[in-house]
């Protein structure tokens, strides 16, 4: 059959019977419809609710109930449904569904058209978009007037903002806009031609539509980032038909997996049924005394492929490195509390503020909600190993974003970045959001050289932000500067930056010890190495960079030695490079610490101006 540029024929031919003769119906019992004795006319059109039928209940695409999105499908019918039992009374049923790109929309819309015995008519914008604004307004009338005759059924427009341009654009028509806005709102109970049309549209962000096409939905629904609970229902729903491994935890997978929406969860599990391949193909490869490797791979993939635990760690990492390349992808860092020596009076105050809610949600209701902590001290002391740490242990998501990375030249470019960047920490709560630099996103206000107040409008978007922030539960902001003197004054008043933390150089040597020996964990030393001598012989004024410094230019001195060992005859190259206390000692001498005597009595003096003392 011939198929329009932007609709979906439905693939499915149905037949209404209207007459059963002899027409004595007893009890209403079921009828078979026997070939021979059968008749079938070739007659008008039959307007009525799609017939019941099997689905597959087993696969989330095709279920009544797809896993994980069940309420949202729940609340699309309750708002459909009434429109089509009292079309005299209610006007026309429009709804505006918004969510993020693979968050289930069009599943979503699938499902409520089953229950409810709906046809259900797809259209495609982005064929819409290449033509004039006045064939826009043919095909649009068109399409229209096919869900009419399909009637009673669900005309779903997909991505309505490849249609519409934003308000803003230059080359705005609006005669596409107009012209949806006249068949939405030409739709009521009162006109029989679009009685039994229901108009869904979908986009990824709400406010990407004008206001005049926004109130032309009677409705909006909200699809939100899924919870812990929805995305683990989405992975056994996604996983019934794979064979998973005995140790595959799909409930500590659902937990590693925060901001993640339906499409992410079936592109981590394809990917992991792709590590699982290439994981057997190296295997077979690699077998002693297989000479059949390519039938060993062919009798491998006609069995069937396992995936186990370490195809989704493969997977998952995968997934965050690809997007990790925009501004604030989401992630859990691997750093541990032992990866952070000394602090510990800064860590116990962290964790204060952020840890306690988590455990203790009561606190919430009590207005106990504190959601910013700003790290403060001379560079190098390890504010950004903190925050990682704290999101960590926390099991929480790690968004971290530099002050620079939100500038953009474009009016009104940054301030859409600072809304990105907390929408989705929200997507992806419980989460840490580090804002490193914070000096350069949101200086003084009224002190800035710039002729346009950029820098004005980011510190009152971020202030913004940060207020919205307490109806907000999971989402915690920690900022880093070197120089707090130079921050806007109202970050720090209570429900913004209200927990002020100076982390400074550890100067006594017990401290040092244990920086020291965090940073050490990972290097291989000679058994005869006192740390606590290093560390006496370092100055008292070294910060953890400074430390870290150290070691690398210990490792280059001992890598030196070790080349020269074994063009000398006296090493072998397959044994380990071992610290020496000879290399500290050569690394020690022309080492000078990052942070001066000056620069440590001008953090004194802020710390004390800060805390009050």
């Amino acid at each position: 059959s011939a198929q329009s540029d932007a609709t979906l024929q439905c693939p499915v031919l149905y037949f209404k019977v209207q007459k059963v003769l002899p027409s004595a119906n007893r009890g209403g019992e079921a009828l078979l419809a026997d070939e021979a004795h059968t008749s079938l006319y070739m007659g008008t059109f039959t307007n009525s609710p799609v017939p019941c039928c099997c689905v597959d209940e087993e696969s989330l695409w095709s279920s009544l109930t797809p896993s994980g999105l069940n309420k949202t499908v729940d609340l699309l019918c309750d708002l459909i449904l009434p429109h089509l039992q009292h079309r005299e009374s209610l006007s026309a049923c429009t709804v505006l569904l918004h969510g993020p790109a693979g968050s289930g929309k069009i599943t979503v819309v699938r499902a409520a058209s089953r229950r409810l015995n709906l046809h259900l008519l797809k259209v495609q914008f982005n064929v819409l978009k290449k033509d004039t604004p006045a064939a826009a307004e043919v095909k649009l009338s068109s399409v229209f007037q096919r869900a009419s005759a399909l009637q009673p059924c669900i005309l779903l427009l997909r991505n309505l903002q490849l249609l519409l341009k934003t308000p803003g654009a230059a080359e705005d028509d609006g005669r596409v806009q107009a012209v949806l806005c006249q068949l939405l709102g030409s739709a009521p109970a009162s006109k029989l031609e679009y009685q039994y049309v229901v108009v869904v549209a979908t986009v990824c962000r709400a406010r990407d539509l004008s206001m005049g096409i926004m109130g032309a939905f009677v409705h909006q629904v909200a699809m939100e980032s899924p919870t812990e609970e929805q995305r683990l229902a989405m992975l056994v729903g996604l996983s019934r038909e794979l064979c998973l491994g005995r140790d595959v935890n799909l409930e500590r997978l659902s937990k590693l997996t925060a901001g993640f929406v339906l499409g992410d969860l079936s592109a981590l599990l394809t990917e992991a049924g792709r590590a699982a391949c290439r994981r057997l193909i190296h295997t077979c490869n690699y077998l002693p005394g297989n000479r059949s490797g390519g039938r060993l791979q062919e009798d491998l993939c006609s069995s069937g492929v396992t995936i186990m635990n370490q195809d989704f760690c493969c997977a998952l990492e995968t997934l965050q490195n690809a997007q990790s390349k925009a501004i604030g992808a989401p992630k859990i860092p691997n750093v541990c509390w032992e990866d952070v020596g000394g602090l510990e009076h800064v860590k116990r105050e962290i964790l204060d503020t952020v840890q306690l809610p988590l455990q203790r949600p009561e606190l919430l209701s009590l207005g106990l909600n504190r959601t910013g902590v700003l790290l403060y001290g001379p560079p190098g002391t390890g504010k950004t190993l903190l925050a990682k740490a704290v999101a960590t242990e926390c099991s929480m998501t790690f968004l971290s974003v530099k002050g620079p990375e939100l500038i953009n030249m474009y009016v009104g470019q940054s301030e859409e970045n600072i809304r990105e960047v907390f929408h989705k920490a929200r997507m992806a709560v419980p989460c840490v959001v580090f804002f490193d630099e914070l000096d350069s996103l949101a200086p003084n206000r009224g002190r800035s050289g710039d002729s346009g107040g950029v820098m004005d409008r980011v510190v009152s978007q971020l202030l913004a932000e940060l207020d919205s922030l307490q109806s907000s539960a999971g989402v915690f902001v920690i900022g880093a500067t070197n120089r707090p003197d130079l921050l806007d004054q109202s970050l720090l008043r209570p429900g913004r930056f209200d927990k002020l933390v100076y982390v400074g150089i550890n100067e006594d040597r017990a401290s040092q010890l244990q920086v020291l020996q965090a940073i050490l964990r990972k290097f291989q030393l000679d058994p005869a190495v006192n740390l606590q001598d290093m560390v006496d012989r370092c100055p008292t004024h070294m910060s953890g960079a400074d430390l870290y410094a150290l070691c690398s230019d210990a490792m280059t001195a001992a890598i030196k030695r070790k080349i020269q060992q074994i063009n000398d005859g006296l090493d072998l190259e397959d044994s380990p490079v071992l610290l020496s206390a000879e290399d500290f000692s050569s690394a020690l001498k022309n080492f000078k610490p990052s942070v001066s005597e000056a620069e440590m009595l001008r953090y004194r003096s802020i710390h004390q101006e800060l805390s009050g003392q």
